[in-house]
């Protein structure tokens, strides 16, 4: 039998009490049994299952509530399904007026790198496709090859086949000069570059370089793995040519941004067509007069690179992982690649954070971040404020497809509450496992996803709220360093906000469920909603229901859930 679940004041801080048979399958929708007493006390959270998502029950006077419905499946569709919450009493089940939730119509936004990612992930994709077993073997053996190569001289050149589209169906040579042999990396660049002060000097590109080297490349690696080594040079090559530059056309400059730099998968497979044989890492060029595509100068190149070669060196660390070293006939799935990404351009900010605490290393002595990181942590930053902002349009999780700049903000906030919650190791365990997507997750942590994406669909709006010490939130319902509600304010007055993308100091906007009021809305598989219930302060328990648009049970196949928190206050949840 299944049985609402009934909400009640308490006061003790300890754990959630639960009395409940086991229940076999989703309610219908159109009923609800005798609710078992599930206590929430003050500060504390509960995800209720799906099998009881449209029934729960909440006591008059027990005070506010934040409601976070999910869909906790994977995104192996990407539609947005409809579904209607609302409370009544809870003795009956009569539908409520409804009201709908505006949501934006048009296709999130992605960008001409996302894009171009995303067209590398189907490269991928498809070369892991095509190889052989044998060749998978054979490549992982020169991960562990003993001897190495010695590198090339400084001054000697190379001939490398370039992208010269944004859908990579066209390639152009280029010829460039060894310019730094490092430890880890040796720095190619082209012969058509433009000399100083347009480009770099020696001594530019020397800091330029060896901050990849020394810096960057073992930020990657030590978290992750090491990338394959299938040239046996024990370095990964790196190319700057304004062929980069020339894949993204001027016009989408202007409207989508611009390919700073990528990853080609074939380079790891000699034989593939236009596979520059080895590992290799492609930037773009200074360009200050624009005449290859978008104009950049060298402080441009120079403070965007790291974190372009941070997520491009994760991309191939993957992909070796995955199709050589764990002999899978494919890569891994969009939100862990992408996501993992993610997580390493956060690293190179954590790495600053950590050499210049505060106020050291800032212009101004009130930023949380200091100078050398903002370049790392900005666009995890825009993205995750854009997913807060319309979280429905966004998945966390999305299987299929390229993801948006809202599903980044996801993927990033979920992996990074998973690596405060788990500790950093986590992030290499999932790089490093022969499996792939959710279960990847739930194998590495331990959990199912359905409960760690309910324990972060709380932590969002939970951690740090306003007026409440912040250690009287559960753990799992909190980030690590990550303090949102001083993050998210101090990037708005950075921004001068209020503006198109940071229209509010906090992203998260709560709407409001009445006893008397249904709102109807829609939102994608792995993603979330954010709403404020008030118990009435007396009369009959409320019943939230959490149902399809007309009443009815929704599907299984979403497993749609609710999480519930008890917040101390109407002011701490506004």
């Amino acid at each position: 039998m299944n049985h609402a679940y009934r909400v009640v004041i308490a006061s003790a801080a300890g754990a959630l009490a639960a009395c409940s048979d086991n229940a076999s399958g989703p309610n219908n929708g159109q009923s609800c049994a005798e609710a078992n007493l599930i206590a929430v006390p003050t500060l504390q959270g509960i995800t209720v299952p799906a099998e009881n998502a449209d029934c729960v029950d909440f006591e008059p006077g027990s005070g506010t509530y934040l409601i976070v419905p999910e869909f906790a499946a994977a995104a192996t569709a990407i539609t947005q399904t409809g579904f209607a919450i609302g409370a009544t009493a809870a003795a009956t089940t009569a539908s409520s007026p409804m009201v709908a939730d505006g949501i934006a119509s048009a296709s999130p936004p992605r960008g001409a790198q996302a894009e171009f990612d995303a067209r590398m992930r189907a490269v991928a994709h498809a070369t892991a496709l095509g190889l052989t077993t044998d060749v998978r073997s054979r490549q992982s053996t020169t991960r562990v090859q003993a001897s190495v190569l010695p590198p090339p001289p400084v001054g000697s050149t190379r001939v490398f086949s370039v992208c010269a589209s944004l859908d990579c169906s066209s390639f152009n040579t280029d010829t460039a000069v060894l310019k730094f042999v490092g430890q880890n990396t040796l720095l190619y660049v082209s012969q058509h570059v433009f000399p100083p002060p347009q480009g770099f000097s020696d001594a530019q590109l020397s800091a330029f370089a060896t901050i990849m080297d020394q810096i960057l490349y073992p930020l990657d690696t030590t978290t992750f793995a090491p990338p394959s080594d299938i040239d046996n040079n024990g370095r990964v090559m790196i190319l700057m040519s304004l062929l980069v530059n020339a894949i993204t056309p001027a016009s989408t400059c202007l409207t989508e941004g611009y390919v700073a730099g990528f990853f080609f998968p074939p380079d790891l497979v000699p034989t593939t067509p236009h596979s520059n044989g080895g590992e290799l890492y492609y930037t773009i060029a200074p360009d200050p007069n624009g005449t290859a595509s978008c104009a950049h100068t060298v402080q441009d190149v120079d403070d965007g690179n790291g974190a372009t070669f941070l997520h491009e060196l994760l991309h191939m660390i993957n992909f070796n992982e995955k199709v050589f070293v764990n002999g899978l006939s494919d890569t891994e799935v969009e939100f862990l690649d992408e996501g993992m990404a993610k997580i390493a351009e956060e690293l190179g900010s954590i790495y600053y954070e950590t050499k210049y605490p505060p106020p050291l290393g800032r212009t101004n002595a009130d930023q949380i971040f200091p100078d050398s990181a903002e370049g790392y942590i900005s666009g995890d930053l825009f993205n995750s404020y854009q997913f807060l902002s319309s979280p429905v349009q966004s998945t966390a999780t999305r299987s299929v497809g390229a993801s948006t700049l809202g599903d980044a903000g996801a993927e990033w906030l979920f992996l990074r509450w998973l690596g405060d919650q788990q500790g950093e190791s986590i992030f290499g365990r999932i790089v490093r496992s022969g499996l792939v997507g959710i279960p990847n997750v739930e194998a590495q942590s331990g959990r199912p996803y359905a409960t760690l994406l309910g324990e972060v669909g709380l932590a969002v709006y939970t951690d740090s709220l306003v007026g409440v010490p912040r250690d009287q939130v559960p753990a799992t319902l909190r980030y690590g360093n990550r303090r949102w509600r001083e993050i998210y304010p101090a990037v708005f007055r950075a921004v001068g906000g209020p503006t198109p993308d940071f229209p509010v100091p906090f992203p998260i906007t709560l709407k409001t469920i009445s006893a008397s009021t249904t709102i109807t809305s829609a939102m994608l598989s792995g993603s979330m909603e954010f709403y404020k219930f008030v118990a009435p302060a007396s009369g009959a328990p409320q019943r939230l229901r959490f149902s399809a648009p007309g009443g009815g049970a929704l599907s299984s196949s979403l497993n749609a859930q609710v999480s519930v928190f008890h917040c101390p206050s109407d002011a701490a949840c506004m």
